[in-house]
């Protein structure tokens, strides 16, 4: 190469250009989400000043409210479910928590419980148990509910039996239940409920739920109208009830 000449740089393309401004926009768009980040999680701006629960009735609003407060001053975006969930501890009662902010200072915690399908009858004390037999509740002397009563008869000592018997009352419709007094297990492993004016429906077991919910409603109509409906209607088998 002569000594005079001359190394020229490239012109630099239009793509070139828009390649390399790109990447900077780019850098410059994670670098501010980053900072955002770090300004939401630790700024005092956004910390949780009130607490809401919201959706109890089995559980007790003021208890879980109490054991909250150690997430004041806590930035909002810092609290999770699983953190709140630690600090509410086990409460068979509560089926899910919802956690969600509602901006500029307030954590809302939405308790999603579960739903009781008898009232479970020990001695003296009763308690309201859900489909998987777990007690939810304790009840008050004047604490009323519409739900049938179980007492733990020979045929549902067993925690099968009794374990039988709450899963097969939550498949019956909440208005079949809140007519029936009480609950049985037969040695068959039939579901038993005793309703107004002494009569009884033997439901059997937990299929066919739609069907036997249906039938079911169409007896307790013609009882409520007729003071000499049949004493018993067995809709073990929806499809062919027998009364007697």
């Amino acid at each position: 190469m002569p000594e005079n000449s001359k190394v020229l740089p490239l012109p630099v393309t239009d793509q070139a250009r828009r390649r390399k401004l790109l990447f900077i926009i780019i850098g410059a768009i994670v670098a501010l989400s980053v900072a955002a980040v770090l300004v939401l999680s630790f700024s005092p701006l956004l910390a949780a000043r009130n607490i809401s629960v919201t959706g109890t009735k089995l559980v007790s609003e003021k208890q879980l409210t109490e054991k909250l407060q150690t997430l004041q001053g806590v930035p909002l975006p810092r609290i999770s479910e699983g953190r709140v969930s630690d600090l509410i501890g086990d409460q068979p009662a509560i089926k899910e928590l919802v956690v969600r902010a509602q901006m500029p200072d307030t954590l809302v915690v939405e308790v999603v419980e579960q739903v009781p399908v008898a009232i479970l009858v020990e001695g003296k004390s009763r308690y309201l148990v859900s489909s998987e037999g777990d007690k939810l509740k304790k009840l008050g002397k004047k604490d009323k509910t519409k739900l049938p009563t179980v007492k733990l008869s020979d045929e549902a000592k067993s925690p099968e039996s009794f374990a039988l018997l709450t899963e097969v009352l939550a498949t019956v419709d909440e208005k079949v239940l809140a007519q029936s007094s009480a609950a049985t297990v037969t040695k068959a492993g039939f579901v038993e409920l005793q309703l107004p004016k002494k009569r009884v429906l033997v439901w059997g077991d937990g299929s066919d739920a739609a069907l036997k919910n249906k039938v079911a409603a169409i007896f307790l109509k013609d009882l409520k109208e007729n003071n000499d409906a049949p004493k018993s209607i067995d809709i073990s088998n929806p499809e062919s009830p027998v009364t007697y």
